[in-house]
């Protein structure tokens, strides 16, 4: 389970669900952190608790309380690369991702999740790079 001190502090900030019914929900960091909601805050941002896809177990908000695997760093990322291609190839991911989006993912400051991860390899494939992706670190991590 999840440390309460990372969840008393995500709740600060955190988009939270109060949903009981979404069959999900014994499993999902919002509703986790849902329970350490301070009582002293006016206004707090929540998931719609009538929204139907989460009775059908189809929460689209829904966060696994599963560790993932996730790569963290791009600094390496484009040493075997040809200029031309590199050049192509972070102009896409800047486009898609933004430019603080994207340094955050290259300094490692931001995780690069599997789904992520799968859309840089289609960018670079796109650009004609089928090199295996290369990270800077690997690690198991909460995906908040």
């Amino acid at each position: 389970m999840v440390h309460r001190q990372i969840l008393k502090e995500k709740a600060a900030k955190y988009l939270v669900c109060f949903n009981e019914n979404c069959p999900l929900h014994a499993h999902c960091l919002r509703w986790q952190v849902s329970r350490f909601v301070s009582d002293s805050r006016l206004v707090i941002s929540c998931i719609n608790p009538n929204l139907s896809q989460a009775v059908e177990g189809k929460c689209p908000a829904y966060r696994n309380d599963t560790p993932q695997p996730v790569a963290r760093g791009m600094v390496h990322f484009y040493d075997d690369m040809p200029r031309k291609t590199e050049v192509e190839i972070k102009t896409k991911l800047i486009s898609r991702y933004g430019r603080t989006g994207y340094y955050d993912m290259r300094r490692g400051t931001r995780q690069i999740t599997a789904e992520i991860q799968e859309e840089i390899r289609q960018v670079c494939c796109s650009c004609g790079w089928t090199v295996k992706l290369r990270f800077d670190g690997y690690s198991e991590e909460l995906v908040w």
